[in-house]
């Protein structure tokens, strides 16, 4: 958990200082939750599609991504874990630079299925058939 820690405090860092919402905590949970529901619908969507030639229904992704979001609020607001992620400002390998690359790694990885989740798709029910 100690990744979803530094994910959560750099897009907090993210939401406070350069977008500057009103409600960072709660722009965090959302946008964190995106990008994980993405990497998990997207990992699903391409072994249901690659080995079962099974699209997956929009409503179940829809509703992992609520799950997603409700455990996330669960995890960091309701648990008063968000308070020792602030305080600690938590880093991989010890190194600022590193966490913050990572974090915009995996953003990037997570966002782009967006783009590339939908060609690859295609031409995998293409060869289903």
């Amino acid at each position: 958990m100690k990744v979803l820690d530094v994910f959560y405090y750099y897009y907090f860092l993210f939401y406070r200082k350069v977008i500057r919402d009103p409600e960072p905590h709660f722009a965090t949970v959302l946008a964190l939750s995106f990008s994980e529901s993405l990497l998990l619908n997207g990992s699903m969507d391409i072994i249901a599609l690659k080995y079962y030639c099974y699209e997956v229904k929009v409503i179940v992704q829809f509703s992992i991504t609520i799950l997603i979001i409700l455990i996330n609020y669960l995890f960091y607001h309701r648990s008063g874990r968000v308070h020792n992620i602030i305080n600690a400002k938590p880093t991989i390998a010890g190194s600022k630079w590193l966490s913050i690359a990572i974090t915009v790694l995996f953003f990037l990885i997570t966002t782009s299925w967006l783009f590339w989740g939908p060609i690859y798709g295609k031409h995998l029910l293409e060869q289903c058939k």
